[in-house]
């Protein structure tokens, strides 16, 4: 049986044709995805050195070959540089990496007039190079829902690395084989080229699914997490206690007179109060993932790791952090205040309900305490208390309360003084709670 060139090659001509203007038209249809641009530039590289490759052999052969190698090199790099942004979405850290891509080609096109086997070995050298880097990048990528993707690209990565190593000594006249291993090899680089190629478009559609996941998961005013996200979060935190016997709290906080901001300021002042409170949440809590908008003026915060009394420093440092905000909205300053109620995981409960029930119940308290403060759940929870005057009346030892201090400064905001509301000590539990 005889192995065609002609026809391995037409083969490989269609396919990278066809690949290049799929690849093309994904990179024009989602204009965020900037990595398909590198991959299908490197796919037109390819193609235009096959369409070339006829022309180049009626020239000066040193300088078609030496066009040929810094095709090569540079077609690697378009690689890397598309599949980094997949794996690892940082910018360069160094202009190293281009500027010896830069110079290994300088150095080609000096070298091949001379000794055109050196130039192909140090062409070939160099996209050795790229492509170990690569397989190292795509085997260490930061995204969970793109490691699959990145697995399998880095294995045929691995394949083309092989068989460019391979066939280097062949083209270099040091290893002397039969025709039939010269073209089973061309046609072991074609077959592995054209399933990278495929892995490209993988990558895509898997890119796109975890932007999906995660657009439909994040609040589109605030940039936080929602409910649903919450839940899910949530979910997990409570597996990883009751496997570890980790604490668990979560803070539940809600704006006061929101609608009356709204309807004094405006919704546009109401939407800015919002975010603000959102970029405090995740200054305090350095953690993006576990802050989330309940919906409306509502806010929760998971505290991982973290028991009554330490959640309580927390969601206090939080309330007199946005007490000391400032907007101005018409040459005039607005302020608001939020009220928080705490809640813990109780060691032995397999939901988050509970902790979620127990943080609305001394969340509803603070509002009815006054607002502008921290309530703790107690160690028995009744129900969440019904909006009567009855209910108002009810003993207020039922939850300890965290008053703000008079001159508690927190820090980047302005100072301002908490005016508490001054209750016998029989009848509320203050927490002292230290400057966190």
């Amino acid at each position: 049986m005889t192995i065609d060139p002609q026809k391995i090659q037409l083969a490989g001509f269609v396919s990278q044709a066809s690949f290049a203007l799929t690849l093309t038209l994904l990179a024009w249809s989602d204009r965020r995805s900037r990595g398909m641009v590198w991959l299908a530039g490197a796919c037109g590289l390819q193609l235009f050195a096959s369409l070339s490759r006829n022309m180049w052999n009626t020239g000066i052969k040193s300088l078609n070959d030496a066009a040929g190698s810094c095709l090569l090199i540079l077609l690697f790099f378009f690689v890397y540089m598309g599949l980094r942004w997949f794996v690892v979405r940082r910018k360069l850290r160094s202009i190293s990496g281009p500027l010896c891509v830069s110079l290994s080609m300088v150095v080609v096109l000096a070298i091949n007039p001379f000794s055109d086997s050196l130039g192909l070995a140090i062409a070939r050298l160099t996209a050795l190079t790229i492509m170990g880097k690569t397989v190292e990048m795509l085997l260490n990528t930061r995204f969970r829902a793109l490691r699959a993707n990145s697995r399998t690209t880095a294995t045929i990565l691995i394949c083309v690395i092989c068989v460019v190593a391979f066939r280097l000594p062949i083209d270099l006249h040091i290893l002397s084989v039969s025709a039939t291993v010269q073209t089973v090899a061309k046609a072991a680089t074609m077959l592995f080229a054209t399933l990278l190629l495929f892995s490209f478009v993988g990558l895509f559609v898997a890119e796109s699914k975890r932007r999906l996941h995660d657009e439909t998961r994040i609040d589109s005013l605030t940039g936080l997490r929602n409910r649903r996200a919450m839940e899910e979060t949530a979910l997990h935190e409570v597996g990883v206690s009751l496997n570890s016997g980790r604490s668990l709290a979560m803070l539940m906080m809600d704006v006061d007179h929101f609608k009356r901001l709204n309807d004094t300021w405006g919704h546009s002042l109401g939407d800015r109060a919002l975010r603000a409170i959102g970029g405090v949440l995740l200054t305090v809590t350095g953690a993006d993932d576990r802050v989330m908008r309940m919906g409306g003026e509502e806010f929760a915060v998971l505290l991982p790791g973290y028991d009554m009394n330490s959640a309580a420093r927390v969601a206090e440092r939080l309330r007199a952090t946005v007490e000391g905000l400032r907007l101005n909205e018409n040459d005039e300053i607005a302020s608001f205040t939020i009220s928080i109620g705490v809640g813990v995981w109780r060691e032995g409960e397999r939901g988050w309900t509970d902790m979620l029930r127990r943080a609305d119940v001394a969340l509803y308290r603070a509002k009815r305490e006054g607002r502008n403060r921290v309530v703790l759940c107690s160690d028995n929870p009744a129900a969440p208390l019904a909006h009567t005057s009855a209910t108002a009346a009810l003993p207020k030892a039922a939850s300890p309360v965290i008053e703000g201090r008079a001159g508690w400064r927190p820090s980047a905001v302005q100072p301002v003084v908490h005016r508490t509301a001054h209750a016998p000590e029989a009848d509320i539990a203050v927490a002292e709670v230290s400057q966190a």
